[in-house]
């Protein structure tokens, strides 16, 4: 009889373990983004430095911008991240390979290599991101920004030859994480034209 008890209190003890799992809520997978910039196909007509190598330096960034998280702000200056959507990689990553990507493709300089690299090389492009934000407003629209510098040097006595801020912004813009990202995609992309530009102006 006491066996009987303990068999019959072992199911009941495995049936409320198996109804309690049924009744847990499945938690939605987070969604991945990366920015989508198309490939420009212009190439430069400048012809000063095709015989120069340019070395592509370190991304420098604000530490939120080094994580995964996708961040807006509100107009009070407070900041969230998207609780169901992530960056595939972070954003001084993804900038950086856009960065070289379209500058090779330009063709201002005869080659253009990475800062790890043990080629040699004559130019040193220095980038500092010093704002990659969304702010959403009451209305429930937002405004995005992007800014970012750019030094130009001469690798051997590391002068300065040219430096540029370059800000892109986008008003009355969705604001949910989609409508962000697919306006980070595009302003991304002009902003690699004025960067092409900017090394065309000042490549000597």
């Amino acid at each position: 009889m006491l066996r009987r008890k303990l068999i019959i209190g072992v199911f009941a003890i495995v049936g409320l373990l198996l109804g309690g799992c049924s009744l847990q809520t499945k938690v939605p997978p987070t969604s991945k983004y990366l920015l989508n910039v198309p490939t420009s196909h212009d190439v430069s007509s400048a012809t000063a430095c095709r015989n120069k190598v340019l070395r592509i330096g370190l991304v420098e960034s604000p530490d939120i911008l080094t994580t995964r998280d996708i961040i807006y702000r509100t107009d009070s200056g407070r900041s969230y991240s998207y609780t169901k959507a992530r960056w595939m990689s972070s954003i001084d990553a993804q900038f950086s390979n856009l960065l070289a990507g379209a500058v090779t493709r330009y063709e201002t300089f005869g080659d253009v290599i990475s800062l790890k690299s043990f080629a040699d090389n004559d130019l040193l492009l220095e980038t500092v991101i010093q704002e990659f934000s969304q702010t959403i407003h009451p209305d429930g629209t937002s405004t995005l920004k992007i800014a970012v510098k750019f030094v130009l040097l001469e690798q051997y006595h590391r002068n300065i030859i040219a430096s540029s801020l370059i800000e892109v912004e986008r008003d009355s813009v969705g604001g949910n994480v989609d409508s962000a990202v697919e306006n980070y995609s595009a302003m991304v992309a002009e902003l690699l034209q004025q960067v092409n530009a900017f090394l065309d102006a000042n490549c000597l």
